[in-house]
């Protein structure tokens, strides 16, 4: 989970880099704009007949003005370009970097799960050994008991023969009895060992099947804590290709953004009417290959004359840039921007 949030928080930071240098480039490339200067006002007078030379003056003076106005705008966005190429080629060298050291994170943690099950599992044979060792400890003193109490009887029985060989000839009636139930007991004894023999058997058995069902119980645990593992491996792979295919369209996508807005800015003839500082929000919609389908003025600028004149540059830089990346062309299919072209 921590280095999860680690590799989240690099990605996040490798974003806001190249957004924070996109945003530079872009303001860089609009305070570098060169600054014609409007041709002089000319005073309109009412007159009854209309100077066609002059007109066609005025019309050519118009298109110099325009002519000069566009190739100084060419040459900013070629040291634009230049500028933001240069940038992609070193970002995508970090991103290499950074990629090469969460495959590295990556390894390290698998190998320590590997090692975590390993222990786990020399754990649990110890403890099988050990439950095994005081098993057979248990068994040997129920066994040094039996023996202790077979030779209390033999030494019994040997001081109950001495006692009855003495008193044979006087009480011979009594040996016979004697010795019949010395034999009875001795059936009894057997019949007791056999018992006691067939107990202990079906013990073992039941202590086999014990040990048996708890290594199957080991086992299969094991193996979930495995198969666990695996799952949690793959969608923490399938999530960082996930965030590296957003990280890359969204770059794709801001790359042609700045390039649309300088389009559009090429485009856009200033209105002689309009305040400097203005800007307007605009929606454009487009169909496939870039073409203008819609413009739309979100936020006003409170200026009409302003408004349209975007709106018109919008028409006029037809068709906008699109990237050749199917994710990235959907996105700028239907978007918002600023047009602020001071």
């Amino acid at each position: 989970m921590k280095n999860s949030f680690i590799e989240n928080l690099i990605a996040g930071s490798y974003s806001l880099v190249l957004h924070i240098i996109l945003v530079t480039l872009f303001v860089i490339g609009m305070e570098s704009t060169p600054q014609i200067v409007s041709p002089p006002k000319v005073d309109i007078v009412q007159a009854t007949v209309i100077d066609e030379a002059q007109v066609e003056q005025e019309i050519a003076n118009q298109e110099a003005f325009e002519d000069k106005k566009r190739e100084a705008e060419q040459e900013r966005q070629r040291q634009v370009e230049k500028q933001l190429e240069e940038t992609k080629k070193e970002l995508a060298l970090k991103e290499k970097e950074r990629e090469a050291e969460l495959e590295r994170k990556r390894l390290a943690e698998q190998q320590r799960k590997l090692e975590e099950e390993r222990k786990q599992k020399a754990e649990q044979e110890r403890k099988v050994e050990e439950e095994r060792r005081l098993k057979a400890e248990q068994q040997r003193k129920l066994e040094e008991q039996r023996q202790r109490k077979a030779e209390m009887e033999r030494k019994a029985e040997e001081e109950r023969k001495q006692k009855a060989q003495q008193e044979r000839r006087a009480e011979e009636e009594k040996r016979r009895l004697a010795e019949a139930d010395r034999k009875a007991e001795e059936d009894r004894k057997r019949q007791a060992e056999l018992e006691r023999k067939a107990e202990e058997e079906r013990k073992r058995k039941a202590e086999q099947e014990r040990i048996a069902e708890e290594k199957r119980k080991a086992e299969a645990e094991r193996k979930a804590q495995i198969e666990e593992a695996d799952r949690q491996l793959q969608e923490s792979l399938a999530a960082e290709q996930r965030e590296q295919e957003a990280r890359r369209v969204a770059g794709v996508v801001d790359t042609y953004a700045v390039m649309i807005k300088q389009k559009i800015k090429r485009y856009w003839i200033r209105p002689a009417s309009s305040q400097s500082g203005l800007q307007c929000t605009l929606r454009v919609s487009l169909m496939p290959g870039g073409g203008v389908k819609q413009v739309t003025i979100v936020k006003s600028s409170g200026n009409a004359v302003f408004d349209r004149s975007a709106e018109s540059a919008v028409y006029k830089a037809d068709p906008l840039p699109q990237p050749t990346d199917p994710k990235a062309a959907a996105t700028l299919r239907d978007f918002q921007f600023i047009f602020k072209p001071e």
